[in-house]
């Protein structure tokens, strides 16, 4: 546990499907050409809808079943959506095998997902999401991992405060060592990052979904493109 917003699940995929969704994320060619519709070569991130043999909803039903005992589930109420557009397939590399353009992400809250992009967005909070980050390579150890704020901070951080996260106390963040199906579980007020060392030499690869309100009737969403999920 690293108390406040995020919990550790293990064994949340078994190996069988684990080998599936590898086999197809690995199949996919944006990895060799690094480009491609739904692909982000900066943050070697590939659009869950952009595998065609991944099933969202199969997919969200195993992270849902994950997050069943976590405290923050209960943050977005009974009534849930898969924000489609924030579901990724993430790749970080060993320090020395880094691509051209790629960097690890910086510390942010997936809360804050859409805000500032226009001005009506630019004074609004952190979303009520629940993001699923699940390890589909063992990582945290010999390969990039996840490193945490122990504590959630209900404000949406703003650059400079985020940027101050990097000079804090190593012992203020959790920096959990997971094994290939094993499952992050945590709020969108928590504060994290790629945790990347220089003795790592193993690339790692995970997959998130993210998880909303569900809002009948709501016309758009800072999330984007938002499809009702049966919890």
């Amino acid at each position: 546990m690293a108390g406040g917003g995020a919990c550790l699940v293990r064994g949340a995929v078994d190996a069988a499907t684990l080998a599936r969704w590898r086999a197809a994320i690995d199949a996919h060619p944006a990895w060799t050409t690094r480009d491609g519709a739904g692909f982000v070569p900066w943050a070697s991130s590939l659009r869950l809808d952009a595998v065609p043999a991944l099933t969202a909803d199969a997919i969200a039903a195993i992270a849902w079943r994950a997050a069943r005992t976590a405290s923050t589930r209960r943050r977005i109420g009974a009534e849930v959506a898969i924000a489609v557009d924030a579901c990724w397939v993430r790749r970080q590399y060993a320090p020395q095998r880094y691509p051209a353009r790629h960097a690890p992400h910086g510390w942010h809250q997936d809360g804050a997902l859409g805000r500032g992009a226009s001005a009506s967005t630019a004074t609004e909070g952190l979303l009520p999401m629940l993001t699923c980050w699940i390890a589909l390579s063992p990582c945290g150890d010999d390969a990039p991992g996840l490193e945490l704020a122990r504590t959630p901070d209900s404000q949406a951080l703003d650059p400079f405060a985020l940027g101050a996260f990097a000079s804090r106390d190593p012992a203020a963040a959790w920096r959990p060592v997971l094994d290939a199906g094993d499952a992050l579980v945590f709020a969108g007020d928590v504060v994290h990052r790629t945790h990347v060392a220089p003795h790592m030499t193993r690339d790692r690869t995970s997959l998130e979904m993210r998880f909303v309100p569900h809002q009948p009737g709501a016309r758009c969403s800072r999330a984007g493109r938002l499809r009702r999920f049966a919890a």
